[in-house]
């Protein structure tokens, strides 16, 4: 059965000519100190003025090599068969990969799991007898480090597909595959400025796009992330991620803060439960008040413009629509829309369904003849917290809309009672997450008193452990 897979790994590839890789102007290969290749915004020609703009196409490729990750019918780990296409192919094709790295980790365990990989699949697919001789020796050392580079080169390509129950869609991994410009040159970043986006309807084609929300500037570094990010991981094990698997150890400026509170992220996932359940009893009210507080803590660990954040705000228009704020709901959308449209890919639900709700819902009217004045505090959202000035602002401002909306039709009877103070507990838990100075967290126990014995109990024992 062995000898059966390797035979038809080894004869699935199609043996043609790689096709050339196309890099924007504007941008160079230069080596770095201490990262050896790497892809650089030129200081030379249009791209010194004003370096590269946010979706700016820095690289287009087609892979050298891939394998299907679903409907494939092979029993195979997709990266040994990647390696095995590689390795028993036109030599124009082992060529074009020669130079990659090929230690693929340097944990032990991974390398030992390679040379048993190697020598299994040479005796395999020999024919007749196996013997242990100078040539079979040297193909397994070829096969191993076949597998080192595609365990440390290859990429996972991502395409919306639907969910196996309901119509949703969902970004997938759909196949393996190996592109030697971007591994040979594009370096990673934990905060990177650039992100992948694939065409499995154009071959596979790979486009590497400015992320950032400012772009790149002229003479910076063009990054990506190999897997972890500072929004995905904690600092250890990120560093401990990369090191397995690629053998370096990340000196990245998000690897350099030692001191990384990473307590944010399983804070808004409570607070996003929250949300899920105050919806589900149709308060949406509630919803969105801990939906908001989800998102301003979201805000501490994604850069402002991440399509993470940009998806988050579409969460959060939908119930605040529901809630009836049609307006904010709109700028919501509108925020997540420009995010959106230069990076996501085609046909994305979140963008599709942020244009849509931009076309259905009129734009806020001024009327320049009503007298200015203060705005009405119903209009202020929680997430304003995340500007620390403003904390003990937007708390009492929260703590009217909720009053108020304990009698809103929006609100199930059952549910009225009890809908300030949950609310109220909600937004608490979401000020943790905040880096409040002493001062901040003075300010906030303020602005706390007033409202419900409850409420007020729930605020000081909160906020007077300490927790930020």
């Amino acid at each position: 059965a062995l000898g059966g897979l390797a035979k038809s790994a080894c004869t699935a590839i199609v043996e043609s000519a790689p096709k050339p890789c196309c890099l924007a102007p504007g941008v160079e290969i230069a080596p770095l100190p201490g990262r050896g290749r790497s892809l650089l915004v030129s200081l030379r020609g249009e791209a010194r003025l004003s370096g590269l703009k946010r979706g700016s196409q820095v690289l287009r490729e087609y892979p050298l090599a891939s394998v299907p990750l679903t409907g494939g019918g092979s029993s195979l780990h997709p990266e040994t068969a990647l390696a095995l296409r590689l390795w028993s192919g036109a030599a124009e094709l082992r060529h074009a990969a020669a130079d990659l790295l090929d230690h693929g980790g340097r944990d032990a365990s991974s390398r030992l799991r390679r040379a048993v990989v190697a020598v299994m699949f040479v005796m395999a697919s020999s024919e007749g007898v196996y013997e242990a001789g100078a040539e079979s020796v040297t193909r397994s050392e070829s096969l191993f480090c076949w597998l080192g580079r595609v365990r440390v080169n290859s990429v996972a390509v991502t395409s919306l597909s639907e969910q196996s129950e309901g119509n949703e869609l969902e970004v997938a991994k759909v196949a393996l595959a190996l592109y030697p410009e971007l591994a040979k040159s594009v370096n990673h970043s934990c905060r990177p400025n650039c992100l992948l986006r694939f065409d499995p309807e154009d071959g596979l084609a790979l486009e590497l796009l400015v992320s950032a929300p400012g772009g790149v500037p002229p003479g910076e570094e063009i990054t990506i992330s190999y897997g972890p990010t500072a929004a995905s991981l904690p600092r250890q094990e990120r560093r401990a991620a990369l090191l397995a698997q690629y053998g370096f150890e990340c000196g990245c400026p998000a690897c350099a803060i030692l001191d990384e509170d990473f307590s944010w992220r399983s804070k808004a996932a409570a607070l996003d439960e929250r949300a899920k359940v105050a919806a589900g009893r149709g308060s949406w009210r509630e919803a969105a008040t801990a939906s908001s507080a989800a998102l301003a803590l979201l805000r501490q660990g994604f850069a402002e413009g991440d399509l993470e954040l940009a998806r988050e705000e579409c969460k959060l228009a939908g119930i605040l629509l529901q809630a009836g704020d049609a307006a904010r709901a709109r700028t919501l959308w509108a925020s997540a829309a420009a995010a959106l449209a230069p990076l996501a890919p085609r046909g994305d639900p979140d963008l599709e369904e942020a244009q849509e709700m931009l076309k259905r819902l009129p734009e806020p009217k001024l009327d320049s003849k009503e007298p200015a004045g203060p705005k009405s505090q119903g209009t202020v959202p929680f997430a304003a917290a995340a500007s620390h000035g403003d904390v003990g602002q937007a708390l009492n401002c929260l703590r009217a809309v909720l009053e108020a909306s304990s009698a809103s039709a929006f609100i199930s009877k059952d549910a009225q009672e009890t809908t300030v103070s949950d609310s109220f507990d909600g937004v608490v838990l979401g000020l943790e997450g905040l880096n409040l100075t002493p001062a901040e967290r003075e300010r906030v126990m303020q602005a706390a008193q007033g409202t419900s014995p409850k409420c007020e109990r729930t605020a000081n024992a909160r906020v007077a452990r300490g927790k930020t």
